[in-house]
């Protein structure tokens, strides 16, 4: 099958030294560093599937990439340990990918807002860890590991992790580029710290706050530049427990007034301004 190769260009500023020397205005420059990619890269049997993805997204798909170029877009202080994925499996990655991710998303958000790099890995480490990570987000780009024969037999709870993290990466870097209602900040008090009894009045959730990841409860610590609450923080709980709770799970915070205000203005505001519904992705689960 003959395919349109597609190139992709990346551009790296490697060094601009300026040197101090008496009598000597000149700037020493390092001329920027390229490398070229092709699509199909040629190894895959889902080669096809790669460039239809560029054709509609506009984003690169690569299971093979440099060391420098991974380091450049999703691991700038070298953290992380990596291996290129084997292509055999890149078509079960992509199978993983649209249940976790491109089908919860319309196309036409897809074009705006998909990295330009999606790079396939068989496995991350952090340093000399034990746990294989999913997921490594850059400001375009992005590190997907587990493209291995372990998709074959990937368990239920195991690609529900994989998406709730994944999941939370992408919002890491959306939360940055998307617009949100002003309505939803006008809600609540943020002037001052909130507390974790439930009987008090200034309880988090009386006062229409959410935990973020892990139960954290970040509104009862003040900026300590502003002394006021953090309204991003805000923001970004409401979006990550939307994407990884059920319904169900909402259910007890649901109760709260302040709290039913802005999840229905942000999950309203969601559907209307870019056509897909945030909560619709917290309750997919898988059996």
């Amino acid at each position: 099958m003959v395919m349109k190769k597609i190139k992709i260009y990346i551009w790296m500023l490697l060094a601009c030294v300026l040197t101090a020397c008496s009598g000597n205005d000149d700037v020493d420059y390092v001329a920027p560093w390229t490398e070229e990619y092709e699509l199909p890269q040629g190894k895959s049997d889902a080669d096809d599937r790669i460039v239809d993805y560029y054709n509609r997204y506009g984003s690169y798909i690569l299971y093979e990439y440099s060391l420098i170029d991974f380091r450049y877009e999703v691991d700038e202080y070298s953290f992380y340990n990596f291996k290129l994925p084997d292509p055999a499996y890149v078509g079960n990655m992509l199978d993983l990918l649209e249940d976790i991710w491109f089908d919860f998303y319309p196309d036409e958000f897809h074009k705006k807002y998909m990295p330009l790099k999606i790079m396939l890995t068989e496995n991350m480490t952090y340093e000399n860890s034990a746990r294989y990570y999913f997921t490594l987000t850059g400001e375009s780009a992005v590190g997907i590991g587990w493209c291995s024969d372990t998709l074959r037999e990937i368990t239920p709870t195991t690609k529900l992790e994989f998406k709730n993290e994944l999941q939370g990466a992408l919002w890491e870097i959306w939360t940055g580029k998307l617009e949100f209602p002003e309505e939803f900040f006008a809600v609540s008090d943020y002037s001052i710290a909130a507390d974790d009894d439930p009987a008090s009045e200034n309880y988090a959730r009386k006062r229409g706050f959410v935990a973020e990841e892990w139960d954290y409860e970040w509104s009862m610590v003040t900026d300590w530049e502003t002394g006021m609450l953090d309204e991003q923080k805000d923001l970004k709980s409401f979006l990550t427990a939307m994407i990884t709770r059920t319904s169900a799970e909402w259910k007890a915070d649901l109760q709260y007034p302040l709290v039913r205000e802005k999840y229905d203005i942000l999950r309203n505001w969601i559907q209307k301004t870019y056509g897909f519904d945030l909560q619709k992705i917290g309750d997919t689960t898988y059996e």
